[in-house]
């Protein structure tokens, strides 16, 4: 296998690894289960393993120097969605009082919208080098659910004011949402740098 294709697997790699963490974050935080939070963790540190051996073929002469760049800021886009689930799952596991989730269709609609984006940008990856058209395509669907994941974020936290939550609860809840939110986010930023780079090729 060339320099360029164990990169480009490297990624896929990553990718699933984040469909994986999404998946189970929105297991534990539905049932309400923190042990499955400590393989979240496990998958982050996979997913750092992989960034560091992708990386370490980028310097060794992986692509041409013009793409590297880009394909380097992919690699790091791809971890911060592991870095990011991480981060949510760690605030979720702070919190003691997990009242905010009954009836909360708002907080399991964003895991959803979460595993959703994970999941085109996972399935297709392969897919959007081959058909660039695809990769514009996707890119429209992803930020409708990235803008529908941010007005529920507000949502939320516009009725987590009427709870009565103690400080550090209140305080771990808000984190643990924003974290939530922004994994959208960062699926959307890795499919923008994605386009740069089937678009360099």
């Amino acid at each position: 296998m060339r320099a360029e294709e164990r990169v480009i697997d490297n990624i896929g790699k990553m990718l699933i690894l984040s469909l994986s963490a999404c998946e189970l974050l929105r297991k534990a935080v539905l049932e309400k289960n923190k042990i499955l939070l400590e393989e979240i963790s496990r998958i982050e540190r996979d997913g750092d393993d992989l960034r560091r051996s992708t990386a370490r073929q980028i310097y060794r002469g992986a692509f041409l120097p013009y793409l590297r760049t880009n394909i380097l800021r992919l690699v790091e886009d791809v971890d911060d969605i592991l870095n990011t689930t991480d981060k949510a799952g760690k605030y979720f596991r702070k919190i003691e009082d997990l009242g905010f989730l009954e009836n909360s269709i708002e907080i399991e609609r964003i895991l959803d919208l979460n595993v959703m984006l994970c999941k085109i940008l996972s399935k297709n990856f392969i897919e959007f080098f081959k058909v660039p058209e695809k990769l514009s395509e996707a890119m429209i669907v992803v930020r409708m659910l990235e803008k529908e994941a941010d007005n529920l974020k507000h949502s939320i936290l516009e009725n987590l004011k009427k709870k009565d939550l103690e400080f550090w609860d209140g305080i771990f809840t808000f984190n643990f949402i924003e974290a939530l939110e922004e994994i959208s986010d960062v699926v959307e930023d890795t499919m923008d740098t994605l386009q740069v780079v089937v678009l360099s090729l």
